[in-house]
């Protein structure tokens, strides 16, 4: 059963189509390089409130929150699409994972866990999961697990 199951999983993983997507490195340094101003403006705007300067403070650290969670997500979307576009086919075929590392990453930022809980699960999935020979299903969430192993 475990036989059929890892030759199953080999042959999803052989048979995936490698898209690239249409993202230029351009794209992703002026992403990353607006995030300073972002978070200038963020404390900027906050400061020039007329509140006490504790409510300021809050009001600083929930902007400077909320453009990381957005913007920093964003940036870090385009980066996997980046890498997408320009890493070799030797290199994203060598993931022997269902979603592959990329399709991981993306999934994992655009799904609703907050942006550091995101960055964990990527972390884990690059540095533990996938050690092995072994083909693997491992979905961020359980419920896109459950849905991709009653596909199969």
């Amino acid at each position: 059963m475990q036989y059929k199951r890892q030759k199953k999983l080999e042959s999803i993983v052989n048979a995936r189509v490698l898209n690239r997507p249409k993202t230029k490195k351009w794209q992703v340094w002026a992403a990353f390089s607006s995030l300073p101003a972002s978070l200038s403006a963020a404390v900027v705007s906050a400061c020039l409130l007329k509140i006490a300067p504790l409510y300021k403070i809050a009001a600083a650290v929930l902007l400077i929150l909320l453009i990381i969670e957005l913007q920093l997500r964003f940036c870090c979307i385009l980066a996997v699409r980046c890498y997408r576009h320009y890493a070799k086919d030797d290199t994203r075929r060598r993931c022997k994972c269902i979603p592959s590392y990329s399709e991981y990453a993306v999934l994992a930022l655009k799904r609703v866990f907050p942006f550091l809980l995101a960055l964990l699960k990527i972390r884990k999935r690059l540095f533990r999961t996938c050690r092995g020979e072994e083909y693997t299903v491992d979905f961020p969430s359980k419920k896109m697990g459950e849905k991709f192993e009653s596909g199969m």
